[in-house]
């Protein structure tokens, strides 16, 4: 009869494929750890810009509440919005003159363009948008 062999691993290598495999994992963990170390970093100095700017916004607000609850707040609206004036002042109101408007001819037919005068609505669509006459 044969007798079976048992594979039989020295003390050391078992120390050392334990000592490998320990090391392996914490590798790993440390890149796992530093990768949310960093994304960490970056949120905390995304929260850091958005705190500065709502605190600027604020800032920002509580001096128009302060405007906005002054006199002059209240004398700039009467005077702009309301056009109230105060007793003895004269409201002035600067009236724009009007344009003058192109007159259509008074026989019912189209305006002339560029001194050409279209035949069929077509025709004057077509010179309205490219300053000729279609070529036919």
């Amino acid at each position: 009869m044969k007798k079976k062999r048992v594979l039989q691993f020295p003390f050391t290598q078992f120390v050392a494929i334990v000592v490998i495999t320990v090391c392996l994992f914490l590798v790993i963990d440390f890149g796992r750890r530093t990768a949310a170390n960093y994304q960490i970093k970056a949120e905390e100095t995304r929260l850091e810009t958005e705190l500065a700017d709502s605190q600027s916004q604020h800032t920002a607000l509580e001096a128009r509440l302060t405007y906005v609850q002054s006199d002059a707040y209240v004398e700039e609206i009467a005077r702009t919005q309301l056009k109230w004036a105060r007793e003895g002042e004269t409201v002035v109101v600067v009236m724009a003159t009007p344009q003058a408007k192109p007159q259509a001819p008074a026989d019912g037919q189209p305006a002339a363009i560029n001194g050409v005068v279209p035949e069929s609505p077509w025709q004057a669509w077509w010179l309205l948008f490219f300053g000729m006459l279609p070529p036919i």
